[in-house]
Protein backbone atom coordinates (compact mmCIF):
# COMPACT_ATOMS: atom_id res chain seq x y z
CA UNK A 1 0.00 0.00 0.00
CA UNK A 2 1.02 3.58 -0.59
CA UNK A 3 -0.68 6.89 -0.07
CA UNK A 4 -3.67 7.58 2.52
CA UNK A 5 -5.69 4.11 4.14
CA UNK A 6 -7.08 2.39 6.83
CA UNK A 7 -6.22 -1.06 8.15
CA UNK A 8 -8.51 -2.86 10.54
CA UNK A 9 -6.95 -5.87 11.96
CA UNK A 10 -8.97 -8.59 13.84
CA UNK A 11 -8.06 -8.37 17.10
CA UNK A 12 -10.01 -4.32 16.95
CA UNK A 13 -7.13 -2.47 16.47
CA UNK A 14 -7.11 0.24 13.57
CA UNK A 15 -4.56 2.60 12.07
CA UNK A 16 -5.72 5.21 9.88
CA UNK A 17 -2.74 7.35 8.39
CA UNK A 18 -0.10 7.44 5.47
CA UNK A 19 1.70 4.55 4.31
CA UNK A 20 4.92 3.88 2.27
CA UNK A 21 5.78 0.43 0.62
CA UNK A 22 3.56 -1.15 2.64
CA UNK A 23 4.40 0.29 6.09
CA UNK A 24 3.38 3.08 8.32
CA UNK A 25 4.60 6.31 7.18
CA UNK A 26 3.88 10.04 8.12
CA UNK A 27 1.44 11.21 9.59
CA UNK A 28 -1.64 8.54 11.27
CA UNK A 29 -3.78 7.38 14.01
CA UNK A 30 -3.28 4.30 15.62
CA UNK A 31 -6.78 2.84 17.99
CA UNK A 32 -6.44 0.12 20.36
CA UNK A 33 -9.88 -1.98 21.30
CA UNK A 34 -9.14 -1.30 25.12
CA UNK A 35 -9.42 2.64 24.55
CA UNK A 36 -6.03 3.85 24.29
CA UNK A 37 -4.90 5.69 20.77
CA UNK A 38 -1.33 7.19 19.00
CA UNK A 39 -1.84 10.04 17.07
CA UNK A 40 1.59 11.48 15.48
CA UNK A 41 4.08 10.60 13.28
CA UNK A 42 5.29 7.15 11.98
CA UNK A 43 8.62 5.74 10.04
CA UNK A 44 9.52 2.30 8.89
CA UNK A 45 6.12 1.01 10.71
CA UNK A 46 6.98 2.37 14.14
CA UNK A 47 6.06 4.98 15.82
CA UNK A 48 8.82 7.94 15.46
CA UNK A 49 9.16 11.55 16.09
CA UNK A 50 6.08 13.26 17.54
CA UNK A 51 2.98 12.48 18.81
CA UNK A 52 0.12 12.23 21.35
CA UNK A 53 -0.67 8.92 23.48
CA UNK A 54 -4.04 8.92 25.29
CA UNK A 55 -5.67 6.35 27.58
CA UNK A 56 -8.95 7.31 27.90
CA UNK A 57 -9.86 4.67 30.83
CA UNK A 58 -6.94 6.09 33.14
CA UNK A 59 -6.88 9.47 31.52
CA UNK A 60 -3.64 10.08 30.54
CA UNK A 61 -2.14 12.37 27.98
CA UNK A 62 1.72 12.31 26.62
CA UNK A 63 3.10 13.94 24.35
CA UNK A 64 6.64 14.00 22.81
Amino acid sequence: MHGEGILKLPNGEIYKGSYFQDKKEGHGVFLWPNGKSYEGEWKNGKQHGTGVFIDSKKGIKRRG
